[in-house]
């Protein structure tokens, strides 16, 4: 017997396939949905912390001045880019009170690309890519700060030291 194959399935089998394709790809952004030029900062209440690949976030309750409550979340790198920086796991619970910078999303929603963190025992935990793996060269023309021991970059920070806008 034979089978019958419609015209038009060999081009819908091939859409299917790109799309497919295509969606792993839009999964990884880059820092465009953030505006970068501003910095917002918020002393909260840690509801989650999510230390997972592809990007960890952090999730705080803020009490605003009329007493209301609103509940923000902070984008920030992998869980080895954090790593590198002396983050880990542990860092946070719900129920920590923290301080939160970060570079706030361009369409206002409540959401920011983590700058960095001050816990309540006062450590601060940057957000920049941290210590480049051993034998790894820095961006071109990257310098550490005066007087810094390891070399930690944010994407911000990369974008100055070579002179261009950020996206």
């Amino acid at each position: 017997m034979k089978a019958h194959c419609p015209a038009r399935l060999p081009g819908v089998l091939a859409a299917l396939l790109l799309a497919s394709a295509a969606m792993p790809a839009s999964a990884h952004h880059s820092a465009a949905p953030f505006d970068m030029t501003k910095s917002v900062s918020f002393q909260g209440t840690v509801e989650k912390w999510v230390w997972a690949n592809p990007h960890t976030w952090l999730y705080i309750r803020v009490v605003k001045a009329d007493g209301s409550q609103e509940v923000w979340g902070f984008e920030a790198g992998s869980t080895g880019m954090l790593a590198r920086s002396g983050w880990n796991a542990a860092d946070m619970k719900p129920g920590d009170k923290v301080t939160v910078t970060a570079a706030p999303e361009r369409t206002g929603n409540h959401i920011g690309l983590l700058n960095k963190v001050q816990l309540a025992d006062g450590r601060m935990l940057s957000a920049g890519a941290g210590t480049p793996p051993p034998g790894a060269a820095p961006p071109p023309g990257a310098t550490p700060p005066p007087g810094a021991g390891s070399v930690s970059y944010t994407h911000l920070d990369v974008y100055k030291r070579q002179g261009a806008a950020p996206p």
